[in-house]
């Protein structure tokens, strides 16, 4: 009986610590996820293409010179972050549709883990700009260990360009 009480205890306790790590990083999970379910959507060029416009589309909110005056007309905190994010959804959106009519073609199917790999990396960078240009955190308290990853400003660089990379050696 001592053998199946331990058993029982090793996998409850296995089960909490698995609940506990898919709890503390379910955003990131749940972005990967939407990534991957467009990228079967949109196709290879689609998921290229969104992670294009996504730097097109922070080069647009940054030099947009009416960004400023659009934030303080927000008021609090959560307006200024839902606003921000909405300028840079509307700021990716027009970039990625002309990126995509470039990256449509020319590709071929993207298997499985290169496609989590992009999309993993892609929801990363999202989360960055969360962290440091829409401040999200200032609204919501993510949990410990996406702050220790995403929050401190020196890895904002390595997440930044992370996606890159990852274009750059998973897609042929």
């Amino acid at each position: 009986m001592d053998i199946v009480n331990g058993v029982s205890g090793l996998a409850t306790s296995g089960v909490e610590s698995v609940w506990l790590l898919v709890g503390n990083f379910l955003i990131l999970l749940v972005l990967t996820g939407l990534m991957i379910g467009f990228s079967y959507k949109a196709g290879k060029g689609g998921l290229i293409s969104l992670t294009i416009a996504f730097y097109a589309g922070y080069a647009i909110y940054m030099v947009f010179p009416f960004t400023d005056d659009i934030l303080e007309a927000g008021g609090s905190t959560i307006v200024k972050a839902v606003i921000s994010i909405a300028l840079y959804a509307a700021a990716t959106f027009v970039p990625f549709h002309f990126i995509q009519r470039l990256t449509s073609g020319g590709f071929g199917v993207l298997s499985f883990v290169p496609r989590f790999v992009l999309s993993f990396l892609a929801a990363a960078f999202l989360l960055t700009l969360a962290y440091h240009v829409f401040d999200v955190s200032n609204i919501y308290s993510f949990p410990n260990p996406i702050d220790s990853l995403f929050k401190p400003d020196e890895y904002f660089f390595w997440w930044f360009i992370a996606p890159l990379v990852g274009l750059l050696f998973l897609v042929k």
